[in-house]
């Protein structure tokens, strides 16, 4: 029996995490996204966009309920305040690259008057800028943010209750940034959502979470759902070359005006609507790096 007894203590198994209020709320959030490809339109990206914006509310009110304990969470709120600040790096880049988008669709507006009016003289050089636009837009995105390298470097434990807080926080705005970032690109072909890699043992909302970004076909869903960039690209596309094969005065294809016309206005609905829930997502950030440090200016004033 004594020579039994060792072997049985050693094959003891850990015991699970146990589940925080975090932890539920955060899991009940992600599991409502998990239909999110099935909805069309415009709903993937907000409700993802959404719930980023919910998570940090949820961290903000959990920060205030826990304990920091300097040793084991000071890496863990150091590594947060460095990933904030690269999510909102990304949040400016996006308002920015809207921004260009936004003058790149007006300028088709004009475009689609001035055939309707059968200037196409005037149609034919506003596409020409409409083609500088999305030049520089195509080299803004070459560009990018540094999203995917922030994705990779991160370290999903669970070592405390505060950690577990920072890290939901953050994964979440990532993911919901890359996604973002994705929607906004006019390259089809761009790899998919990096890998996040986390133990068996982790808490439930990490698996979820590793669920929604492999899941089958769910990041082109959301890749497609916002922004129908390449819709509007190949519909002034058809209309230049529409343009070229007219005389000055021939009308282009009434069908061909109105796929622009209509591109347009899905776009920019788009456009404005994801624009708020950017500077929605910048305002929560910032209150959750606000929180933390001051938490960390009381850990220094009781060290």
């Amino acid at each position: 029996m004594r020579r039994i007894q060792p072997r049985a203590a050693s094959a003891a198994v850990a015991p699970l995490p146990a589940t925080t209020q975090f932890s539920r709320e955060l899991a009940a959030e992600l599991t409502a996204l998990q239909p999110i490809g099935t909805t069309g339109g415009e709903h993937g990206m907000a409700q993802l966009l959404d719930a980023a914006i919910t998570t940090q509310k949820i961290a903000l009110n959990s920060l205030a309920q826990v304990s920091y304990l300097a040793d084991v969470d000071r890496g863990a709120m150091e590594e947060y305040l460095e990933t904030n600040t690269d999510i909102l790096d990304a949040c400016n880049y996006f308002v920015e690259r809207i921004e260009d988008m936004k003058k790149y669709v007006e300028s088709l507006r004009i475009v689609a008057h001035s055939c309707t009016n059968a200037t196409t003289s005037r149609a034919l050089d506003k596409l020409e800028s409409c083609h500088g636009i999305e030049k520089r837009l195509k080299t803004m995105e070459k560009r990018g943010s540094c999203l995917k390298k922030t994705m990779l470097r991160q370290k999903l434990g669970q070592e405390s209750e505060f950690s577990e807080i920072v890290c939901g926080s953050k994964v979440m705005a990532l993911m919901s940034c890359f996604s973002l970032e994705h929607a906004l690109s006019f390259d089809c072909s761009k790899g998919g959502f990096p890998v996040v890699k986390c133990h068996p043992m982790s808490c439930s909302w990490l698996r979820i979470m590793q669920d929604l970004a492999e899941g089958s076909g769910e990041k082109k869903k959301i890749r497609r759902s916002m922004i129908e960039l390449q819709q509007i690209v190949d519909a002034a596309r058809e209309l230049k070359e529409q343009i070229k094969g007219k005389r000055e005065k021939e009308k282009v294809e009434y069908s061909c005006v109105e796929r622009v016309k209509r591109s347009c206005g899905e776009l920019e609905g788009g456009l404005g609507f994801v624009e708020g829930k950017v500077r929605d997502l910048y305002k929560s950030l910032i209150d959750v790096r606000m929180a933390l440090l001051g938490i960390l200016s009381q850990a220094f004033r009781s060290d």
